[in-house]
């Protein structure tokens, strides 16, 4: 399923080297992205899985917002892994096939535009295949689950693109995930980033939720 994907990131690393274009993100604004996805982050100490961290500019941001951040990234691109890996001396790299692969957990794990991209033409098999990877990425986070989507309240898709609907993603997140749920629309008019707790204590007698 993933060879897809894999094709087109290679494809575009093959063509435009170590830049925002072979990830697909030609317009950058990764700032407003990050910022969006740590937003919720309270600890100055933590670990952190960047997971598709394509040429590790969530990397940059975690090292400058975060210095005593524990900085792990994983992809399903070697040759970004490798890149990343002279790059970022500070972070640990990883190559993996597919999220099973992520085997220990961490205080966050963020992903940002991780499935932009169908994986399958079947949009409903695709939806389901981003749940079932929330379901394993929402297990190996201690702390916090921060993932970015583009939403699918556009005028205009392109072809191959996933545009996720905010109301079911909230939806299937109460069920499956954790009644703590906060849905970020404030900094992109096509984006969003869904975080999802893990923490559900609520402290009495004041029915609010342990911060």
């Amino acid at each position: 399923m993933i060879d897809k994907v894999k094709k087109q990131y290679q494809d575009a690393y093959n063509e435009h080297g170590n830049s925002l274009d072979a990830v697909f993100i030609p317009k950058g604004r990764q700032l407003e992205r990050f910022s969006s996805l740590l937003m919720y982050v309270r600890k100055e100490s933590f670990s952190i899985l960047d997971y598709g961290c394509g040429l590790g500019q969530m990397a940059d941001y975690v090292k400058k917002e975060f210095p005593n951040a524990d900085y792990s990234g994983v992809d399903i691109i070697k040759d970004f892994i490798s890149e990343n890996r002279v790059k970022y001396d500070f972070g640990k790299f990883d190559v993996i096939n597919d999220c099973y692969d992520v085997k220990d957990n961490y205080d966050v794990v963020a992903a940002a535009g991780v499935f932009n991209l169908l994986y399958v033409k079947d949009k409903k098999k695709h939806q389901q295949i981003v749940y079932d990877n929330l379901i394993h990425l929402f297990s190996k986070a201690t702390d916090l689950l921060s993932v970015n989507f583009m939403t699918d309240q556009v005028d205009f898709i392109q072809e191959g693109a996933f545009h996720q609907n905010v109301s079911e993603l909230y939806d299937f997140a109460k069920k499956n995930l954790t009644k703590r749920v906060v849905i970020d629309e404030s900094y992109m008019p096509y984006e969003f980033t869904c975080h999802f707790f893990k923490d559900q204590t609520i402290l009495r007698p004041d029915n609010i939720y342990n911060s």
